[in-house]
């Protein structure tokens, strides 16, 4: 039996398959982030000891807390990332 050394891939080969170029590509990516914050709000007496109706009048008031969510003075947290789209653009 014979057998027939298999040849060593040659040095340009390796260089071909190790080449990169830089390109423009147009992603968008959601994310599912938490943001804590503090914020001095006014609620009714009758519900700020009760952390569901606060939590309900909350919601249902963000304009109350909503101008001191600042994404990048508080501590985040990013629970989830995905790449949504990605696209090469083209550059002259």
């Amino acid at each position: 039996m014979t057998t027939t050394p298999t040849p060593a891939p040659s040095d340009t080969a390796l260089e071909a398959a190790e080449e990169t170029v830089t390109v423009t590509v147009e992603l968008t990516v959601t994310e599912d982030v938490t943001y804590e914050f503090r914020s001095e709000v006014e609620v009714p007496a009758e519900i700020a000891t009760d952390p569901d109706e606060l939590h309900d009048y909350l919601t249902e008031n963000e304009e109350l807390w909503l101008d001191d969510l600042n994404p990048v003075g508080g501590v985040l947290y990013i629970n989830e990332r995905h790449l949504d789209q990605a696209a090469l653009v083209l550059t002259a």
